[in-house]
């Protein structure tokens, strides 16, 4: 066996190991949310592709559509409305969380959002057309797509509530009802996703670290 073959051989097997890993990863993600039988774990992971990305990488275009349902195991995703003045983080999706690369599950129309990895990540990606069969066949896996997509809705009803407040008032706010948000996004990611400006931001959070003494 030669060195290029040899080398090829490895690689094949690194990702294979690399798979396996995430494909468990997400099998006990799944386990916090639904029991689910042989047959069922075994239809999911054969459906299932695992897609890492790079901080910036492009996912979707805001022209594009991608009629994949993705759950995301590390990392955070985040979606651009680039036509405003400004670029407006719409939404973000961290660890447990998941999105689609269209409008919802159940169109394949474009989102015309920039969807991209705002950090290194991993996400498994299921064709939408398959997960609908899935959630006929499984009622758990109807239950475990409901309860995410629950857990979506109670996500942009906060962001609605917290982008209503004044300008100087939204950082606080996202503080107290998305805590986990204010940790995963950096300076000008938290500006964005506020819609706020740089300066704005910076008074807000000194301000709430003043007032959390």
């Amino acid at each position: 066996m030669n060195h290029t073959s040899f080398m090829a051989i490895a690689t094949v097997l690194t990702i294979h190991k690399f798979n396996i890993i995430f494909m468990d990863r997400f099998i006990k993600h799944l386990k916090i949310y639904f029991k689910y039988d042989a047959a069922c774990r075994e239809e999911l992971i054969q459906h299932s592709r695992i897609l890492k990305g790079s901080r910036g990488q492009i996912y979707c275009r805001e022209d594009e559509s991608r009629p994949y349902w993705c759950y995301v195991l590390e990392g955070v995703l985040g979606a651009y409305e680039i036509r405003l003045k400004k670029p407006y983080l719409h939404w973000v999706a961290t660890e447990g969380h998941y999105f689609t690369g269209t409008k919802h599950e159940y169109s394949f129309n474009s989102q015309a959002l920039n969807i991209q990895f705002l950090t290194k990540g991993t996400i498994i990606c299921i064709p939408l057309s398959k997960l609908q069969e899935l959630q006929e066949k499984y009622p758990s896996v109807h239950h475990f797509v409901s309860i995410m997509r629950q857990r979506k809705s109670d996500f942009f009803n906060k962001k609605a509530f917290i982008v209503a407040q004044d300008a100087k008032d939204r950082y606080q706010k996202l503080h107290e009802l998305m805590p986990a948000i204010c940790h995963s996004l950096n300076n000008i990611q938290l500006s964005q996703f506020l819609y706020i400006d740089p300066k704005t931001l910076y008074e807000s959070k000194k301000k709430n670290l003043y007032h959390r003494r």
